[in-house]
Formats: C-alpha cells, sequence, structure tokens
C-alpha cells in the first residue's frame, strides 16, 4: 500500500490540453509512508553531511541553502572578471535542463552508488526496498488508468526524491576541468567561464559542456536544448563579433541569449538585474491594484488579515 502512488496531472499555465508534456504529474501517496521517508532522510542526511559526501555547490533541498547561494556565486564570478584589475575578460554560461530528471533515475545505478558510498546497511536495504516494486495509477477527467509498475525514477512528492536525485548526480560534475564553475540546485544546472579571447571562451565553455554530456549519458540522462540556454557577459553587450559564442547540446547549436531565467531570477548580459527588476515592479503593480480593491471593498478592513495578504501576495515576489 505504501508502494503504491495515484498521480494526478495538472495542467501548466498557457499549455495546451493535447499534448502529453503540458501536465505536471502529482503523486499522491501514503501518509504513514511520507512520515516513514521523513524519518530516513533525516538520518541519510546525518550521515550524508558527516561524511561531507554531498556536492559543495549542490544547493537544493539541503539545510542553510537557497537558490541565492548559485546566483551570487554567479554574480560575483562575472563581475570580476568584466571588471578585472589587469585586463578585462570575456565571460560566458550556459544553463542546462535534464529531460524528465526524477522520472530518468536509473534505479540500478542508484543502488550502485548507494553502494559505492558506502551507506549504513540498514539504510541500503530499506532504500532498495523503497525503490523496488512500486506501482502507480494515473487519473485525468475522473478517469482512472490501469495499475502499472515504476522500474526507473524516483516518486514525484515523496520527501525521499530530491535527496536520492541529489546522490544519483552527485558525481555529474567531477570530470569538468578546474577553467570552468559550475552550480546546481536539484536538476537546474549552469557552467560559466572566462577568457581574454572569444575562441578561447567557446573552446574551454564546449569542452565543459561535452563532459558534462558524456556523464549524462552514462548515468542515462538526457540534456535537453530546447531548455538550454546560452549568455555571453560583456560590458560591450551591443557589440557584433564576428565568431560570437556558441555551443553545442546534443548536436544543436545554442546561440547566445541576452537574458535568461535561473532559479527564479532574470540574468541578462549586462549584468544589470534591470530585466529582472521591470518584471518584479509590474508584479508587484497587479498584486497592490488588487489589494486596494479589497481594502476598499471591505465594509470594516481587517488589518490582521491585510498584513497577511501583503506577506503573501507581495513579500513573495520581491
Amino acid at each position: 500500500m505504501w508502494k503504491k502512488a495515484n498521480i494526478i496531472l495538472l495542467l501548466k499555465p498557457n499549455k495546451g490540453k493535447q499534448q502529453p508534456s503540458s501536465y505536471r504529474p502529482i503523486s499522491l501517496l501514503s501518509c504513514l509512508g511520507k512520515l516513514l521517508e521523513r524519518i530516513i532522510k533525516q538520518r541519510l542526511l546525518l550521515e550524508l553531511n558527516a561524511r561531507n559526501i554531498l556536492p559543495q555547490h549542490q544547493a537544493g533541498f539541503r539545510p542553510k541553502r537557497s537558490t541565492m547561494y548559485n546566483i551570487v556565486r554567479i554574480e560575483r564570478y562575472i563581475k570580476s572578471q568584466l571588471h578585472h584589475p589587469m585586463k578585462r575578460r570575456h565571460a560566458a554560461a550556459s544553463f542546462f535542463g535534464i529531460e524528465a530528471a526524477f522520472d530518468s533515475v536509473w534505479h540500478e545505478g542508484l543502488i550502485y552508488k548507494f553502494n559505492d558510498l558506502r551507506l549504513p546497511t540498514y539504510i541500503i536495504k530499506y532504500l532498495i526496498s523503497f525503490l523496488e516494486n512500486r506501482t502507480a495509477t494515473v487519473e485525468l477527467d475522473n478517469t482512472l488508468s490501469r495499475l502499472f509498475t515504476l522500474s526507473s525514477g524516483t516518486p514525484q512528492c515523496s520527501p525521499l526524491s530530491p535527496l536520492l536525485y541529489i546522490i544519483y548526480t552527485s558525481d555529474l560534475m567531477n570530470g569538468i576541468p578546474p577553467h570552468t564553475e559550475h552550480g546546481l540546485f536539484a536538476d537546474d544546472t549552469a557552467l560559466w567561464t572566462s577568457s581574454h579571447q572569444l575562441a578561447n571562451l567557446n573552446n574551454r565553455l564546449q569542452q565543459s559542456i561535452n563532459e558534462f554530456e558524456k556523464c549524462c549519458k552514462a548515468w542515462k540522462l538526457k540534456l535537453q536544448p530546447i531548455k538550454t540556454e546560452l549568455v555571453h557577459f560583456s560590458i560591450h553587450p551591443r557589440k557584433k563579433y564576428k565568431n560570437p559564442v556558441q555551443v553545442k547540446v546534443e548536436d544543436i547549436i545554442i546561440q547566445p541569449a541576452t537574458s535568461t531565467r535561473y532559479l527564479g531570477v532574470i540574468i541578462d548580459n549586462r549584468l544589470s538585474w534591470r530585466t529582472h527588476q521591470k518584471q518584479v515592479e509590474t508584479r508587484i503593480a497587479a498584486r497592490l491594484s488588487l489589494l486596494r480593491f479589497l481594502n476598499r471593498a471591505a465594509i470594516e478592513p481587517n488589518h490582521n488579515i491585510m498584513i497577511n495578504l501583503y506577506k503573501s501576495l507581495i513579500r513573495t515576489v520581491i
């Protein structure tokens, strides 16, 4: 019973109903099972942290880490290169998405990593049992599918799944050359580097991407070129270069963009944050209008309610 999931499909915003990729699967799992998973997760975290096993720059689903950790790292690195005291350098960053990341976890490969990390035997036995013989049904428009077996992936909405994914991908960056920095937040991955010359910058970034792609394929993960973004940072962003920076992912050429969204913020090629600020201002203005309407519509406005609405609608955007 604890290994059975009822998967409901939620339509993503502004997506067509006809495409399967337009839906986000949400697994409804046993509450008692999730309670046990939380206990195991805490014990597993204690073991991993005590032995310093988790990657240093993996900030996803870890205590005292957030999305800001890698955003600040990128900003500091790029600024230090663009305004280098000796000679200004070019910098570039590539941002990746992994296709069906959590659903693509190879069970045998994950179990191999449990043993390779020499986790406590009782934890390994539980985790193997946790992965084996899992079943699910899919519900859409009040119609239930037949029961089927899940042969790969980690269960959506399980407290253990994010940590298992981090363990599974803990060595993906081991082959990255030292001249390239990287940052991870679960499956959101970024690589960035710099050089005095554009040609060398391109070679450095492409070399790192090739190593990352090779490691992903070895563990049955696939990068999504359609979700890959490339940004060339420069103090002269409008300058037209004869040989602009471009990279290949899965044999598809990725051209540089003027900006990209990474971990909830918009990073532009000037690193000015103006695009992000404008978007935040627009969202706040719309929500403030709603608060004003509610305040005027109420016969006796409740200040505590308005403060709570402000915290949930406005603060979360800032």
